[in-house]
């Protein structure tokens, strides 16, 4: 019975020393708690980290009131922020299709600049043409109106190019007027012969070109 008493009398002890840390703990956790010049850390030491999480003091979180409105604003900020972005990249685009525009209209003006220099070189080279056509059919009108001898002294003065154009016009006037032309006769009258008949084999190649 003796070892049963002494054994009871131990855990009496043991429970009461137990109650006696635990009561200590408590009170230094209510003072550490109430009391903010307190520094249970101070008693508790290099034994303060062991402790349950209930006796270690910790900064009271206290409820934010503009917690929600500062989530609100930070989604929202982040909702402008993906905006920006896309303006951006949409800025970035236009800019690009804004200076492709840009080249393509250049090009245009520099091709709408060569088709205007080409127009009027080829008005100027019509203007030329139409003068050299009113002056090939004046002259036509002033051989056969003269004596056919001396309308050949003046034609064999001329180049050969410019002696087919005329007698060509002569053919084409006879032809409409459904008369003799006299160009056979201009030609039987060119000296020397060989001149004549290479005038005549190249009006005839004209001729049959045209016709192709």
């Amino acid at each position: 019975m003796s070892a049963l008493s002494a054994l009871s009398n131990l855990l009496k002890i043991l429970f009461l020393v137990l109650l006696i840390i635990v009561i200590l703990f408590g009170g230094l956790y209510w003072f550490d708690r109430l009391i903010p010049e307190f520094d249970m850390k101070r008693f508790t030491g290099p034994l303060a980290q062991y402790l349950p999480g209930f006796l270690q003091r910790g900064e009271l979180v206290e409820e934010d009131p503009l917690l929600l409105d500062r989530e609100v604003l930070g989604k929202r900020e982040q909702v402008l922020e993906a905006k920006t972005r896309n303006l951006e990249l949409l800025s970035r685009d236009l800019d690009e299709r804004e200076n492709m525009l840009n080249e393509r209209e250049a090009k245009l003006s520099e091709e709408a600049k060569r088709l205007e220099e080409q127009e009027k070189v080829l008005s100027q080279d019509q203007r030329q043409y139409d003068n050299y056509r009113d002056n090939i059919r004046r002259q036509a009108q002033y051989f056969v109106s003269m004596p056919p001898r001396k309308a050949v002294e003046r034609l064999q003065e001329m180049e050969d190019l410019l002696v087919i154009d005329i007698l060509r016009e002569i053919d084409r006037r006879a032809e409409e007027t459904g008369t003799q032309s006299i160009v056979p006769y201009f030609l039987s009258l060119m000296e020397p012969p060989d001149r004549a008949a290479a005038i005549q084999r190249k009006m005839t190649k004209i001729s049959d070109t045209e016709e192709l």
